[in-house]
């Protein structure tokens, strides 16, 4: 049997699939930079985060470069 997690509705979910996502994302960030730790915001720019180092990790691999030789 799987177990599946509950989804809690206030959490967002933010999938970074192309450039202009990217920059979008990334203009969304500077914007919630001041978010209240305990506001829907600061869940919202916790997700941003994460998609955009996934995003660049996806993107450095599929360059053929590792992130040693990116710095």
């Amino acid at each position: 049997m799987t177990t599946v997690t509950e989804l809690r509705p206030e959490t967002p979910t933010v999938c970074i699939t192309c450039h202009e996502d990217y920059r979008y994302a990334l203009q969304r960030i500077g914007q919630l930079e001041d978010a209240k730790p305990n506001a829907v915001e600061m869940l919202e720019l916790q997700a941003l985060k994460t998609a955009i180092v996934t995003y660049e990790a996806r993107r450095v691999t599929t360059t053929g470069m590792t992130p040693r030789q990116v710095i």
